[in-house]
């Protein structure tokens, strides 16, 4: 049987700039004719042959902000794509969506287009926090945006940030019990990172903070807020996934689950990132992150590749480890060295992880220590 991939399609444009962000986005104005639809389909006539024969499963929209693209030209690649591979007639397609610019209208045109999913950038519902992420819209315009895409599209998800300026224990679990009663189904929740080490790009928050002009929440108090989402989350029947996700049974994210379990995915357009895996190595690639530059590359006829990064048998298994020890299903037994079985058992005896049915599975103490563990566990 074929293995799965999925397909990531990275729009670089935004109104303007979130002070977190370090993505690939320009404010630079969506360029007319069609452009950047052509240069994606461009790309994908070069990278798509590289995929045959793997079997394609989900495409996710991603930026910057989707919610920008004309309908007409999300329709136009998403056609494509599915004209260059076979994907199921159910396939997940999914595109992200600022409150701002997420209206009835849109939703419903992008509904015509294929899109089965939106995942609705909301970050928070009090509007300190957003003010103090940058974010320009209100609590009000969230909630609407969430309760259009669950009735238009019948599928929301959401983003949350926690551990943000201003942000509380009280915030967080409101943040997330609004979220549901507003419609979705899905939560990805996320503590506010300006971690030097791995952010592409030192963002205007990080500077703040690494001036010592940005108070954040204590390390205890941000992981008090994640405790408040996912006991708010499981009250509301959203269950803890992945680390970082929840969703009512049946709703996970095909997409992302196939980044937990390793297998590929074709990375298109200004500084998206694909992988393409053999039986034991794989490469991973990234475009160039800006967007004028991808543009000319593609058009030209060009990869746009800005690295290449080989991945040798051994640093495959590791992140195959680690990604699968970030999800509730975990990583199989039966792939782990003596070495690493010790170190899994010592695990399993302080209480941050458990056997279940051939694997290993983190505890919700061992998953804040996902990081940790995993390299012990690493060969």
């Amino acid at each position: 049987m074929a293995r799965p991939f999925g397909v990531y399609v990275h729009f670089p444009y935004c109104t303007h700039r979130c002070p977190y962000c370090d993505f690939a986005v320009t404010t630079e104005p969506v360029p007319g004719e069609r452009l950047y639809a052509r240069a994606v389909l461009a790309e994908l006539a070069l990278r798509a042959p590289a995929f045959d024969g793997l079997a394609p499963r989900s495409i996710y929209v991603g930026g910057g902000t989707p919610s920008l693209w004309d309908p007409a030209e999300v329709s136009e690649v998403l056609a494509a794509l599915r004209a260059r591979f076979v994907f199921p007639a159910d396939a997940e397609v999914t595109i992200e969506a600022n409150p701002e610019s997420c209206d009835r209208d849109l939703l419903r045109a992008l509904r015509a287009a294929g899109v089965n999913r939106v995942s609705v950038g909301v970050q928070s519902f009090d509007p300190g926090v957003l003010a103090k992420l940058g974010r320009r819209h209100g609590p009000e315009a969230a909630e609407r945006a969430i309760r259009a895409a669950a009735e238009e599209i019948g599928n929301a998800s959401v983003d949350l940030i926690y551990g943000a300026r201003r942000s509380t224990v009280e915030i967080a679990r409101a943040d997330a019990s609004r979220a549901v009663a507003a419609g979705a189904v899905h939560v990805s929740a996320y503590e506010l990172t300006l971690d030097a080490e791995v952010m592409a790009e030192e963002v205007p928050l990080a500077r703040m903070r690494r001036e010592g002009r940005l108070p954040l929440p204590a390390e205890d108090d941000a992981a008090r807020q994640g405790t408040a989402i996912r006991a708010a989350l499981r009250r509301a029947g959203l269950r803890r996934y992945e680390i970082s996700n929840y969703a009512r049974p049946g709703r996970e994210s095909v997409h992302n689950r196939l980044y937990w379990d390793g297998e590929s995915y074709l990375g298109l357009g200004a500084g998206a990132y694909g992988c393409l895996r053999g039986d034991a190595n794989a490469v991973r690639y990234g475009n160039v992150r800006a967007a004028r530059a991808y543009v000319d590359a593609a058009l030209a006829g060009k990869l746009p590749t800005a690295e290449e990064d080989p991945i040798d048998a051994l640093a495959a298994r590791n992140e195959a480890l680690m990604l699968s020890l970030r999800t509730a299903r975990g990583a199989d037994l039966s792939l782990l060295s003596p070495a690493q079985a010790r170190e899994a058992g010592e695990a399993v005896r302080r209480r941050l992880a458990v056997r279940r049915a051939g694997r290993l599975v983190l505890t919700s103490r061992g998953m804040e220590l996902h990081s940790a563990l995993s390299e012990r566990l690493f060969e």
